[in-house]
């Protein structure tokens, strides 16, 4: 099914700074007119989930990608009323109402833009690109705060399922991107003259 509204995928490693820049991306769409809608594909997260042995939920296995294909092709299609959230704290799933109107889809995660590139390929592919450093303590910053981990289980999966599982499904996403992000400000403008350029 050919897509009707764009979709462009923001993609990167864990604590990359995906989200920000999907929200900068957003914002900066929003000033120029569009109205984009913007999901992430962790709130496709399988509430029965049982971690992986090697990877835990750092693998595309752990994501429902059917859920997501299907509110994704509501999405280009305008249609979509309410959408599916997920709580890493508590893992439940709950729908949330989608104000409509929207011209632009932007989906943020590391882990379902591999499926896409097959079965709903974006428009443009983004890819963003951070330090493993940086990273680490992005997550340690973010996962202690918002998810109520400890430190040690933090790096324990960071070094157990978090590198495995980004070598191996999210790292090859790098060769497929359209634009690779390395300073989200700058970049930023690079992205939105593509998004111009294929209307």
């Amino acid at each position: 099914m050919s897509i009707k509204i764009p979709l462009i995928c923001i993609t990167g490693t864990s604590a990359a700074g995906k989200t920000h820049f999907s929200r900068c991306l957003a914002n900066a769409l929003d000033e120029l007119g569009h109205q984009p809608v913007v999901i992430a594909s962790d709130d496709y997260y399988r509430k029965d989930w049982v971690p992986d042995p090697l990877y835990g939920y750092d693998t595309i296995a752990a994501i429902d990608t059917e859920a997501l294909i299907s509110e994704l092709r509501e999405l280009s299609q305008g249609n979509l009323q309410r959408r599916r959230r997920y709580d890493m704290g508590t893992k439940a799933v709950s729908w949330t109402d989608v104000s409509p109107g929207w011209d632009l889809v932007i989906l943020e995660g590391a882990f379902g833009p591999q499926v896409l590139l097959e079965r709903m390929p974006p428009d443009l592919l983004v890819y963003v690109e951070t330090s493993l450093t940086l990273r680490i303590l992005r997550r340690l910053l973010r996962d202690t705060r918002e998810r109520n981990r400890s430190i040690v289980s933090i790096l324990n999966q960071t070094l157990n399922n978090m590198i495995p599982g980004e070598r191996d499904f999210i790292q090859p996403l790098k060769q497929h991107a359209d634009v690779i992000i390395h300073n989200p400000k700058r970049d930023l403008q690079t992205v939105i003259r593509r998004l111009a350029s294929q209307n």
